[in-house]
C-alpha cells in the first residue's frame, strides 16, 4: 500500500514537468548512438544435457552494447558456468515486462520444452515508460508463474532493475524520476519474492566501474556484461 502511495505522489510530481522531460526524452533518443543487439536469439550448447537455462528480457538479453555474440550476457553465463547449461536466450531491445510471454511464444518451438532454471533481466523499459506498480507487479507474476507450472523451472533468478538513475547518457534532469520509479518497482519485486518460492530477486550493489558502460552511455560494454555475467553466475550453480 505504501509503494503505490508513492507511485501516486511521483505522480503528482511528474505531471508539471512531464512534457519538459517528453521532448527531451524524444531529443535524447534521436541525438543516442544507435547500438545492434548482439543476441536476439541465441543457443548455446552445454556439457550437460539435463541442465537448461532460459534468459528472457529486455535489451541486457539482446546483447545491446557487446562488441560480438561471443560477450553477451548469454554467452559470459555460459563461461561463468563453465559450460554446465545449455544456454537458450531471447531478447528484445525495448521489451517492457507486459512483453515478456509474447517474447518466449514467438520462439517457444525453437528452445527446450522445459527449463532448470531462468534469468529473466526486465525493468530499465518499464522504469523510462513508468509503467504502475501494480501492473508491472500481475504482469511479472503471470510470467513467473507460467514458466513456474508450465516449463518446470525449479529457480527464477531476476537481478537488479538497471540502475536507470545514473546512466551516463540520460540527463540529470530525467534521472531523478527514473530513479524514484526503479525504488518503485524495485519494491515491487521483493514483494513477489516473498509471495513466490521460487523466485530470487538478486537486488545486489552495482559495479559501474569505469567501462561498464558501451559508447551510448547506457547499455553494458563488453566488460559491463562480464561483471553482470560473473555476479549472476554464482547464483545458479
Amino acid at each position: 500500500m505504501r509503494n503505490r502511495l508513492s507511485y501516486f505522489f511521483e505522480m503528482i510530481f511528474l505531471v508539471p514537468v512531464f512534457p519538459i522531460l517528453y521532448f527531451r526524452g524524444k531529443k535524447l533518443i534521436g541525438a543516442m548512438v544507435k547500438l545492434p543487439p548482439r543476441s536476439e536469439f541465441q543457443k548455446i550448447e552445454g556439457r550437460d544435457p539435463n541442465y537448461h537455462l532460459l534468459i528472457i528480457g529486455e535489451s541486457t538479453a539482446a546483447g545491446v552494447g557487446a562488441s560480438s555474440p561471443d560477450t553477451t550476457f548469454a554467452s559470459q553465463i555460459f563461461n561463468h558456468s563453465e559450460g554446465k547449461y545449455s544456454i537458450h536466450n531471447l531478447g528484445k531491445n525495448g521489451l517492457r515486462a507486459k512483453e515478456l510471454f509474447g517474447l518466449f511464444q514467438k520462439s517457444e518451438v525453437e528452445v527446450a520444452t522445459s527449463f532448470t532454471k531462468t534469468i529473466i533481466l526486465i525493468g530499465a523499459n518499464d522504469c523510462f515508460k513508468f509503467t504502475p506498480p501494480r501492473r508491472f507487479s500481475k504482469e511479472m507474476e503471470t510470467f513467473i508463474l507460467f514458466l513456474i507450472r508450465d516449463k518446470g523451472v525449479k529457480n527464477i533468478i531476476i537481478p537488479l532493475i538497471p540502475p536507470v538513475q545514473v546512466f551516463p547518457g540520460i540527463p540529470r534532469s530525467m534521472r531523478f524520476f527514473l530513479g524514484w520509479h526503479r525504488g518503485i518497482l524495485t519494491k515491487e519485486l521483493k514483494m513477489l519474492e516473498k509471495n513466490i518460492l521460487q523466485l530470487s530477486f538478486e537486488n545486489y550493489e552495482s559495479d559501474t566501474a569505469a567501462g561498464f558502460y558501451a559508447e551510448d552511455g547506457i547499455h553494458p560494454s563488453d566488460l559491463g556484461y562480464e561483471l553482470i555475467a560473473k555476479t549472476i553466475a554464482t547464483k545458479i550453480q
